[in-house]
């Protein structure tokens, strides 16, 4: 888990929610993320006839991972509905996103860590 101080938060009522907190993405929140992320569109095939095709937005994708990762914000439990996430402010987004990367990174490092006790036989 990792903390995020946002800058406007989010207001319900009257209360303003500005402490985040993030967690890792589980399979299954990257498959709901997908499965909401596609629509079905008419595109032409080979034949010049349209026919249903389904169509991945990577934008929406981005949207819904990250929404996921917020496990909640002040008092709201996540995952962020979109109509909730759509009221962040573009810097409380880029907070957000900064704060996913970091989590990352230092899941990342505890990993290559991990991997050095192993190689060199330490048990600590």
């Amino acid at each position: 888990m990792h903390q995020v101080t946002l800058e406007k938060g989010l207001m319900v009522g009257e209360k303003q929610h500005l402490k985040a907190t993030l967690r890792p993405l589980s399979a299954g929140d990257i498959i709901a993320a997908m499965e909401e992320s596609e629509r079905v569109i008419m595109a032409p095939n080979g034949e010049g006839k349209f026919e249903p095709t389904l169509l991945l937005s990577n934008a929406l994708m981005g949207v819904n991972t990250l929404r996921r990762q917020v496990a909640s914000l002040g008092e709201i439990q996540g995952p962020l509905e979109v109509e909730q996430f759509k009221l962040l402010s573009d810097v409380d987004l880029d907070l957000l996103q900064k704060g996913v990367t970091a989590m990352d990174m230092a899941t990342a490092k505890a990993m290559v860590e991990r991997g050095r006790d192993v190689a060199t036989g330490s048990d600590d």
